[in-house]
């Protein structure tokens, strides 16, 4: 309905004075201007901030999405391989510290 048509456009019409050169100025049609009604003037409108909203918004933001997807990817993988190289260092490091207790022991001992 023609209330409808006001709130989707009320919705985009933030984009709509600032992205003009997205949309065409005159549609490529057989009818003479004179031809067009009311809603079809908010109909193209509509259609043209739609259209700006998909490709400065939304194309762009899930694109975005999908980068930060792959590096969290990315980071969780190097954060195995840095666990993996912190408890190799930790078992060393163990290992170092009973062996130094053990000649403690013995040098007690004697």
């Amino acid at each position: 309905t023609h209330g409808d048509i006001k709130d989707v456009l009320s919705f985009f019409s933030w984009d709509a004075e600032k992205e003009q050169d997205f949309c065409p100025p005159n549609e490529l049609t057989d009818e003479p201007k004179e031809a067009k009604t009311e809603q079809d003037e908010e109909f193209s409108l509509w259609m043209c901030q739609v259209r700006i909203f998909f490709t400065t918004k939304f194309f762009p933001a899930y694109q975005h999405e999908k980068v930060l997807s792959e590096k969290i990817k990315e980071n969780r993988i190097q954060d195995a391989e840095l666990a993996e190289l912190r408890k190799i260092k930790d078992e060393e490091l163990a290992k170092l510290i009973a062996g130094r207790e053990a000649e403690e022991a013995k040098k007690q001992e004697a």
